[in-house]
């Protein structure tokens, strides 16, 4: 069932009861006047409300073919023609597209855009599976509470997480922050979105696993650690501590990118919120697209493409 479909008894039943007190009350030609006005507020203030859709993940690549086939025989990601333009591929209701270059990008982990991930059922079989199809492992299998964890690289080095998810689909993106609350204020605030939690307080990192926040967009769940730029270092990070973040940008993982049917107003939005316009609205020949690129929190770089939302795939359908 679509989120549309998920709303619409509620709003419907909340309109007709208000509606059924009003005419009570002031009788049949009032009440029909003031609830066209509560339909247009409620109507505007939806509108106003609208949330981004996920889109893509752009990675920049030195061999489009084999990036193809590493995601389909790997991953199950769908090849497909992009735009009717250029190869991509499809992972259920979004995309992943590709930058091509001549060198190899750089793929150290020092920018806000920390991987990417997908689910696994029975993950210590799949991890088996993965060193049996010649996977590049990154971090082997560990166990974190009832779930496992893996972490594995690309063609390119981009790094990928593969976790307990109980489906083995493509399932998240995973950012680092400066301040975990600003990054995801600012998701929410530019993107329409809702966070797990509005606030998290900064606990005592020597107690817990992270300082860490989550939100949602379509079926991508989208979660921010704080940045490990402390000693002692995390048990999850074994490199010095990143103090300071590089752009996503010519990376590994080049930037995200999320999706409204028209960019005008969201541009104009994102301006008036101070938000830094990195590239304006223009046609993308290389995509065959209408986008336009903001500096999101943490020098990740951010695509808003003009597009339709992908229609959900039969799982979330009832």
């Amino acid at each position: 069932m679509s989120q549309q479909n998920r709303l619409g008894p509620a709003v419907g039943g909340f309109g007709s009861s208000v509606r059924g007190r009003v005419v009570g009350i002031l009788g049949p030609a009032v009440s029909v006047l003031i609830a066209a006005i509560f339909a247009a507020v409620f109507v505007s203030a939806f509108a106003e409300a609208e949330s981004a859709h996920f889109h893509h993940v752009r990675l920049n690549v030195t061999d489009p073919e084999a990036t193809m086939e590493f995601y389909t025989r790997v991953f199950g990601a769908t090849p497909t023609r992009y735009a009717n333009s250029v190869d991509a591929l499809y992972t259920e209701r979004s995309f992943i597209l590709f930058n091509v270059v001549d060198e190899p990008p750089p793929s150290a982990l020092k920018s806000g855009l920390w991987h990417i991930g997908w689910g696994g059922i029975d993950m210590p079989h799949k991890y088996e599976w993965l060193k049996s199809q010649g996977v590049k492992i990154h971090t082997p299998l560990y166990a974190l509470g009832s779930s496992f964890v893996t972490y594995v690289q690309g063609p390119d080095d981009e790094l990928i997480e593969v976790n307990t998810m109980g489906h083995n689909r493509f399932g998240h993106v995973h950012l680092f922050a400066e301040d975990v609350n600003e990054t995801v204020k600012w998701y929410l605030e530019n993107l329409g979105l809702s966070a797990r939690r509005p606030h998290v307080p900064k606990p005592d990192l020597t107690r817990v696993r992270a300082w860490s926040n989550s939100f949602r967009c379509d079926n991508v769940s989208i979660i921010v650690y704080g940045r490990p730029d402390f000693t002692p270092k995390p048990p999850w990070w074994r490199w010095e501590p990143l103090t300071e973040f590089e752009p996503t940008e010519g990376r590994a993982i080049n930037h995200i990118a999320f999706s409204y049917p028209d960019l005008k107003p969201e541009i104009k939005r994102m301006r008036d919120n101070g938000v830094t316009i990195v590239k304006p609205i223009g046609f993308r020949y290389d995509m065959n697209h209408t986008s336009f690129f903001v500096e999101g929190p943490d020098k990740v770089l951010i695509e808003i493409v003009e597009s339709p939302s992908i229609p959900e795939g039969i799982w979330d359908e009832e």
